[in-house]
């Protein structure tokens, strides 16, 4: 298996739903499980949904080689029932593969969450604050299973399909090369349908803000979304932390809806979000270790897009305090394996179509019917993006040199140099946790600095 793992280190492949952890490392590990997890929890989103939809058999020979680095005899394809479709499709390509089956996820957020799919899939716990290995589970993005496929017959990871969706005239799903900007992305996405707008990287609940629209596609980013300037997403993410904690001191009740709804607390984890609230307005009866139970948030934004009657956001404290004691040099403080799920879990688990209407972008939401096609071939699934078959090659990338868990890579090219896609580029540093850079289009180096960027075309 060292061959196998060297070239997926040699690819450049690294987790493609959004932690961006190198594979290499991750498939370095033995456990008895793999999930390919194919949830796409977030609204919006359908890129793990393209790659299931066209490129399935790549998502199953990924599986069965994580299953063999990792020494696994049981996989599963986790995908949401309601895309039924590649849910009969996947289920038909794993007939007969011994210790393969395809698992029926709910339609509920965050399923996605590799805690919450743990749980969901195999009855298993994910300690406190603790990975999946600790559970015997390795989980992998589709998309990154899809590039381990890819890595093995030596392709390295130089594209990714990203959703493009929110108010934009066309909402699309493309394979996009890493370092495409904003700006053209949304351009092929036929250009805002709003004057003022921002852009969140990622999906519209836990995505960041772009600054402007020169922010590039990683091989972590997923999303694109376009939203008006004064959408209640844009707002939230804008305002400051102070700002925040004076609302949580006026107006927090204390009514217990983000506990009684979030994801970790629900599976037994020592997280009480109305009590990390009570802390940090400085309320009489705040338990002492409230505050460092704030290591504990997923940040799926619950609490924040669907439980709190005043429209506040616990999720931003606990990014906040975690920033805070993470400066500080704190460490979390909880470990608990033996944890067990609140007895009314089931229930309380919250319907991705209330989180779409609570996120406010129900607007733009699934339209059934939409077709993929590729080389001739058109599947119908049920999608709310039109799905780019052809490849986008941009006149110009610019790809970070950290895009991914660990230190930045180390240019092995210069400036002028031409380069041909597909080439290394960067290098992981000696001893460091990293992932390999390489150029996705052909070209002309034109800058290096905290980026490579290259522009399309050869020396005259």
């Amino acid at each position: 298996m060292r061959d196998i793992i060297q070239a997926i280190k040699d690819a450049g492949v690294v987790g493609a739903g959004g932690a961006g952890f190198p594979t290499h490392v991750k498939l370095s590990a033995t456990v008895d499980t793999v999930i390919a997890n194919g949830a796409e929890c977030e609204p919006l989103l359908e890129a793990d949904l393209a790659v299931m939809a066209l490129e399935p058999v790549k998502v199953l020979e990924g599986l069965k080689i994580a299953m063999a680095a990792t020494g696994a005899t049981r996989g599963y394809v986790a995908v949401k029932k309601k895309r039924e479709s590649v849910l009969r499709a996947m289920t038909e390509l794993v007939q007969g593969e011994e210790g393969i089956e395809v698992f029926a996820l709910d339609d509920v957020y965050p399923i996605g969450d590799e805690h919450v799919l743990v749980h969901e899939v195999t009855g298993r716990y994910v300690p406190e604050g603790g990975l999946p290995l600790e559970a015997g589970v390795v989980v992998s993005n589709v998309t990154t299973l899809a590039s381990v496929a890819d890595a093995a017959k030596g392709r390295p990871m130089i594209s990714r399909y990203v959703t493009v969706a929110g108010a934009v005239a066309r909402p699309i799903t493309a394979r996009l090369p890493i370092g495409t900007s904003v700006a053209d992305a949304i351009a092929l996405a036929g250009g805002p349908q709003t004057e003022r707008y921002r852009v969140i990287m990622g999906g519209p609940i836990m995505g960041k803000l772009a600054p402007d629209t020169s922010a590039v596609v990683t091989k972590v980013t997923g999303g694109i979304i376009v939203l008006p300037a004064d959408h209640p997403q844009v707002k939230m993410r804008e305002s400051d932390i102070g700002t925040i904690i004076r609302q949580a001191k006026a107006a927090c009740c204390q009514c217990m809806s983000c506990t009684e709804t979030c994801p970790r607390h629900l599976l037994g984890h020592r997280i009480a979000p109305h009590l990390i609230m009570r802390a940090v307005s400085m309320s009489p009866g705040a338990p002492p270790d409230a505050v460092a139970s704030a290591w504990l948030c997923s940040e799926c934004a619950v609490c924040a897009t669907v439980s709190c009657p005043s429209g506040l956001s616990p999720v931003r404290v606990n990014q906040a305090l975690k920033a805070s004691m993470a400066r500080k040099g704190l460490r979390n403080p909880y470990h608990e394996k033996g944890i067990v799920s609140h007895p009314l879990r089931g229930a309380r688990r919250v319907p991705s179509s209330r989180v779409i209407t609570r996120a406010g972008v129900g607007s733009y939401a699934a339209r059934p019917g939409t077709s993929y096609a590729e080389a001739g071939r058109t599947a119908h699934y049920s999608a709310g993006t039109e799905c780019l078959s052809e490849a986008f090659e941009p006149d110009r990338v610019i790809i970070p040199l950290l895009q991914h868990a660990g230190a930045p890579a180390m240019p092995c090219v210069k400036v002028g140099d031409e380069v041909r896609k597909g080439q290394p580029i960067a290098e992981i540093p000696e001893g460091k946790l990293g992932a390999r850079v390489h150029a996705s289009i052909s070209g002309l180096v034109s800058d290096i600095g905290n980026a490579i960027t290259i522009v399309a075309g050869r020396r005259g």
